[in-house]
C-alpha cells in the first residue's frame, strides 16, 4: 500500500492524529486520535555548557562589544509516571483520554525527542524547540524520587533545528536615524504598535538610562517590548534583584484595553521626560522604572486600524483580544494569550515596589443609555450604571492593604492617595476637565439617585475606595514586595486632537505622582551577614514601604521588629 502524511495548522480544534484509509475492496474508514494537552511537571534547568560563539561575523564586532557565547548544551530535569508507556494497561482504571492527558513516561519524552528531530532532518519543523544561541537539548527523565542511573532516562535533541531570529529594537529604528531634541512622542493620535515600539527604540538608541528588550508575542505574532529607565549600568551582567533590592521599582503596564488609547500615550511620554527634563532624570538614581506601552498589542493596532477609518467611533473591536475575550484571560504557563504572560513575566523579573494598570472609558459604557447596548449586563455587572455618564479622570477602586501582617501599607496607601490627588490636581487643565464633569454627573445622576450614581471625592478628585481593607495583596501580587497596585479611567475611548493632549496629560500626572512617591522616601537597605566555614554570607533587605521623610528619626521602624515582615526580595552574595 502507499500513504500520504499532512501537517496542517487549523484543520482541527485540537491536535489531532485522523487517518482515513481505503481497503483495496473499495471500503473505506476513518480513526482518529486527540492529542490532549498533558499536564506533566515544569522541567527544571539543571546544566549549562557555555561555548565562544564560532559565528562567520565573530572577529567583525566592535571592540567595545563582549564577544558573543553560545549554550552548546542545556540539560533538563523532568519528573515523569513511569519508564515505559502502560497506556494499555492502564484502560481498566480510566478512559483513554484521561490516560493520555496525566500520564507520561520516560519512553514517550524519548520517542517525542527522537521524533522531532527526525522531522528536523527532514525540513520539518526547524524552528521547533530551537533558540538563538542555544545548540543541543538534553532530558534526564526520571520516575522516582530518587534519581540514579538505574531510574532515569537521558535523551538529547541534536542541534539540527534553525530557530528564527529573534527580533532587534534596533531594526525598529529609521534607516540613518540621529537624535537631535527633537519631540519623540505625539499626543494628537491614537499610537498604534509600530509607532509606539518606534518611540521606545529611539529612546533607547539617544539615551544610556533608556534599555529596551523583548517580552514576548502576541497571539497573532506581533512582539511585546518593554524599557528599563535606571542610571546606566556599564557591566556586561547585572542582577534586576539587586536592583530593585538597592532602589525601589514601579512599573507602567498600559493598553489592556486597546481601544482606550491614551495611556500608551503618556507611559511613553513619561519616559520620555524622564530622558530628557533636566528635572526629570535625576529621579531615575533613586527609582527604576519600567515601561510597558501596550499590554494589547493585537487590539490597539486593530483600533488603529479601524481610527483611520471612523476616527470619531468607539472602535470597540479593539477593546479586546484578537478571539473576542479579554487578552489577559486565561492563565498557566501556556495561556491562549501568550501575551497574557508578560506582566507576570515584569513582575517576576523586577518584583517592583508598585505596578500600574491606567485605563480608559467611556463610550462603549455610554451607548447603553440610547443605543440598547448592555454590555456591563453580559459580565452580571447589571447594577452599575453609573457608568452611564463621564466622569472625567477618576479611580474606580483605590484598593489598599489593612493586616496586622504589614502594619504600614494602609499609611503607604493613604499618602499615595494625596500625592495622586496633587498630582492631578496640580494641573490646571485637567483640574476644569474633572470640575466639569463631576457638575454634570452630580446634576444629572448623583442628585436624583445616589444609590446607584455615587460621587465619593477626594481632594476635588473622584476616587471610589472599598468600605474595608485587603487582607491580601492588590492585583493578585505579592504584599510583601508590591505595597500597592492601581488602575485609573479617562475619558479617552477614542480620543485624538486636543482632547487627546488633556486626557493624557492627565494620566502623565498620575503617572508622576506615583514616581515621586518613591522618589521622596526614605528607602534604606539593610545588611547582616554571618560567617561559616570556608565562606560568608552577605543579606541585604529593603523594608517595604519605605519610611516617610518627615517621620522622627527616632520612631522605631515597626517592621524592623520582624525580619520577615514587610521586605524585599534578597540578594546573597
Amino acid at each position: 500500500g502507499s500513504g500520504r502524511i499532512t501537517f496542517t495548522g487549523f484543520a482541527t480544534d485540537r491536535p489531532t492524529v485522523i487517518v482515513r484509509y481505503e481497503r483495496t475492496d473499495g471500503t473505506t474508514g476513518e480513526e482518529r486520535l486527540d492529542i490532549p494537552k498533558i499536564s506533566m511537571e515544569r522541567p527544571s534547568l539543571r546544566r549549562i555548557v557555555i561555548a565562544p560563539a564560532t559565528a562567520p561575523d565573530a572577529d567583525a564586532r566592535p571592540a567595545d562589544e563582549p564577544p558573543a557565547s553560545i549554550l552548546s548544551r542545556l540539560d533538563f530535569r523532568l519528573r515523569v509516571d513511569s519508564e515505559a508507556n502502560q497506556r494499555d494497561s492502564l484502560l481498566i482504571l480510566a478512559t483513554p483520554d484521561a490516560i493520555d492527558a496525566r500520564m507520561i513516561s520516560a519512553e514517550q519524552i524519548a520517542a517525542t525527542l527522537a521524533n522531532l528531530g527526525a522531522l528536523r532532518d527532514a525540513g520539518l519543523y526547524p524552528d521547533a524547540l530551537a533558540y538563538e544561541e542555544v545548540g543541543e537539548i538534553g532530558v534526564r527523565a526520571h520516575w522516582t524520587h530518587e534519581s540514579t542511573d538505574s531510574t532515569r532516562v537521558t535523551v538529547v535533541l541534536p542541534a539540527n533545528g534553525t530557530p528564527e531570529p529573534l527580533p532587534a529594537w534596533t531594526d525598529l529604528l529609521p534607516e540613518d536615524w540621529s537624535y537631535a531634541g527633537e519631540r519623540i512622542v505625539q499626543w494628537d493620535t491614537p499610537i498604534p504598535p509600530p509607532e509606539g515600539d518606534e518611540m521606545a527604540a529611539k529612546m533607547s538608541r539617544a539615551f544610556d538610562h533608556a534599555t529596551m528588550y523583548r517580552v514576548g508575542e502576541s497571539y497573532l505574532g506581533r512582539t511585546t517590548w518593554a524599557m528599563d529607565l535606571m542610571s546606566p549600568v556599564a557591566t556586561t551582567h547585572w542582577s534586576r534583584t539587586k536592583a530593585t533590592t538597592f532602589k525601589p521599582t514601579v512599573i507602567y503596564s498600559a493598553r489592556e484595553h486597546a481601544n482606550e488609547v491614551s495611556s500608551t500615550s503618556h507611559v511613553l511620554r513619561h519616559a520620555e521626560l524622564l530622558l530628557t527634563d533636566p528635572e526629570q532624570m535625576p529621579k531615575l538614581d533613586r527609582v527604576n522604572v519600567v515601561i510597558h506601552p501596550f499590554t494589547n498589542p493585537d487590539g490597539a493596532q486593530l483600533a488603529y486600524d479601524l481610527y483611520r477609518i471612523t476616527p470619531d467611533y468607539i472602535l470597540h473591536a479593539g477593546y479586546l483580544g484578537s478571539l473576542g475575550v479579554n487578552v489577559t484571560a486565561g492563565g498557566g504557563s501556556f495561556p491562549v494569550y501568550p501575551e497574557s504572560r508578560v506582566r507576570r513575566e515584569l513582575w517576576d523579573r523586577w518584583r517592583p515596589d508598585i505596578f500600574l494598570n491606567p485605563h480608559g472609558y467611556p463610550s462603549h459604557q455610554l451607548v447603553q443609555l440610547f443605543s440598547e447596548f448592555s454590555g456591563l449586563v453580559r459580565s452580571g455587572r447589571v447594577t452599575e450604571r453609573n457608568w452611564g455618564f463621564n466622569k472625567g479622570w477618576f479611580m474606580p477602586g483605590f484598593g489598599y492593604i489593612d493586616d496586622p501582617a504589614y502594619p504600614l501599607h494602609k499609611d503607604a496607601a493613604f499618602k499615595i492617595r494625596d500625592y495622586i490627588t496633587a498630582g492631578i490636581n496640580s494641573n490646571r487643565d485637567v483640574f476644569e476637565m474633572n470640575q466639569r464633569s463631576y457638575d454634570r454627573y452630580r446634576r444629572y445622576g448623583a442628585a436624583f439617585d445616589s444609590e446607584v450614581y455615587r460621587l465619593p471625592m477626594t481632594d476635588s478628585v473622584l476616587i471610589e475606595m472599598p468600605l474595608k481593607g485587603s487582607r491580601g495583596g492588590l492585583g493578585g501580587y505579592n504584599p510583601r514586595i508590591t505595597i500597592w497596585s492601581g488602575i485609573t479611567e479617562a475619558p479617552d475611548e477614542t480620543a485624538h486632537g486636543p482632547w487627546m493632549e488633556l486626557v493624557a496629560k492627565a494620566g502623565l500626572s498620575w503617572d508622576q505622582a506615583l514616581l515621586d512617591y518613591l522618589h521622596d522616601g526614605d528607602h534604606k537597605v539593610n545588611r547582616s551577614g554571618s560567617a561559616f566555614r570556608g565562606g560568608a554570607t552577605l543579606r541585604m533587605t529593603r523594608p517595604r514601604p519605605p519610611a516617610d521623610p518627615e517621620d522622627d528619626e527616632d520612631e522605631p521602624d515597626a517592621a524592623a521588629d520582624d525580619p520577615g515582615r514587610n521586605r524585599s526580595p534578597r540578594s546573597i552574595l
